[in-house]
């Protein structure tokens, strides 16, 4: 029997981040798995990132343009864009054998909502939690979009039971597969305290910043590495600096981001993660596959569940720098501890191997299908 065809759609496919990421790699797992997989991205970014090198699937863009922000003098060009992504997408859906459709984000399955799809399943994805949903437009617009999809997949059974309590019926949870195991455990021995990820407010790299102005003094030959981009970059450098005229040199590094994550975790020696919101943090994910010791602000179910509730990551409240450098002291101050805690977090990654992770799509994608 053929293996179905899949349609992946997601914002974009180009952007560094998470979830495009993940639709890279779920993509060409299920592609050298024998599925005819098709990746979209509604706009283009630029500069573009090439995930993986040669691909098994097939990738679309949708959008000639990258998406402007909403303003009176771009409605027009918006209003282009949007009939010009419905008219493309429209005719890759249209070419070759329906399947199975999966929208990775909320704008991507406004985009299928418009194009006539009856002959597809759908299988809807949000990759932050459910609070997350119900601080802002997402929680309404899930509401509506997934109602009468085929399955609408959240990243842990927590998010999946609050959102069936709300009315949708078809919620499971599928947790994002890991893009990387090493073979062994990194050495983590580096004196360093690393953040891995985007400067942007939710990420609360603020946090991080005065917690560690509270330590350094204490431990003058470990250092704090920032790696990362985004909107509060300028923001955070002037934070530091002014923390550093106020206490002395804190050893606080900012590098750009990288394609070798695995060479950051090399050199770390605790990797904090203090977000004051994710879904199933990849960041985290793969900090404990390499056997890193860890530290995340527990800001959502699915930082509990990585860090199964604080044994195999320490967990610290959210949005406090005191509590975040309490943690931070405790670690430095006790090797065995972070060997310890390093071991317990890559044994608990290992459901997250894609090859488990991959299992669990071919269970989904055979469960819409009948």
């Amino acid at each position: 029997m053929t293996a179905p065809r899949i349609v992946i759609i997601a914002n974009n496919i180009d952007e560094v981040g998470g979830a495009q990421r993940v639709v890279h790699v779920v993509g060409e797992g299920l592609a050298r798995r024998g599925y005819e997989v098709e990746l979209v991205g509604v706009a283009p970014v630029e500069p573009r990132h090439e995930f993986i090198a040669d691909p098994s699937y097939v990738r679309h863009v949708l959008m000639s343009a990258p998406w402007p922000a909403p303003s009176p003098q771009h409605e027009a060009a918006r209003a282009r864009l949007r009939a010009e992504a419905v008219d493309r997408l429209g005719a890759v859906l249209g070419t070759g054998r329906p399947g199975v459709i999966v929208t990775a984000q909320l704008w991507a399955m406004e985009h299928v909502a418009e194009v006539p799809h009856d002959e597809w399943a759908v299988i809807g994805q949000y990759h932050s939690s459910y609070a997350a949903a119900r601080q802002g437009r997402d929680w309404a617009r899930a509401m509506e979009l997934y109602r009468d999809v085929d399955a609408f997949t959240l990243l842990t059974p927590e998010d999946a039971r609050r959102f069936r309590q709300d009315g949708l019926n078809n919620t499971s949870w599928l947790p994002n597969p890991l893009a990387l195991w090493p073979e062994a455990p990194v050495a983590g021995s580096a004196r360093q305290v690393t953040y891995v990820g985007r400067l942007s407010s939710e990420k609360g790299v603020r946090f991080l910043l005065d917690a560690w102005a509270h330590v350094a003094k204490a431990w003058p030959d470990w250092s704090l590495r920032l790696v990362g981009s985004g909107p509060d970059e300028k923001a955070l450098r002037k934070q530091a600096a002014a923390l550093e005229s106020a206490h002395g040199d804190l050893r606080i590094a900012f590098e750009a981001p990288v394609t070798d994550v695995l060479g950051v975790y090399a050199d770390a020696g605790i990797v904090v993660l203090p977000s004051l919101t994710e879904g199933l943090p990849l960041v985290l994910a793969e900090a404990m596959a390499c056997g890193l010791p860890c530290i995340a602000a527990n800001c959502s179910p699915g930082v509990a569940l990585l860090a199964e509730d604080g044994a195999a990551a320490r967990l610290a409240p959210r949005g406090n720098a005191t509590a975040l450098a309490d943690a931070i002291a405790s670690l430095m101050a006790d090797p065995q501890g972070r060997s310890e805690l390093g071991q317990r977090a890559r044994r608990a990654m290992e459901p997250y191997r894609l090859d488990a992770v991959l299992d669990r799509w071919e269970r989904l994608l055979a469960a819409v299908l009948r």
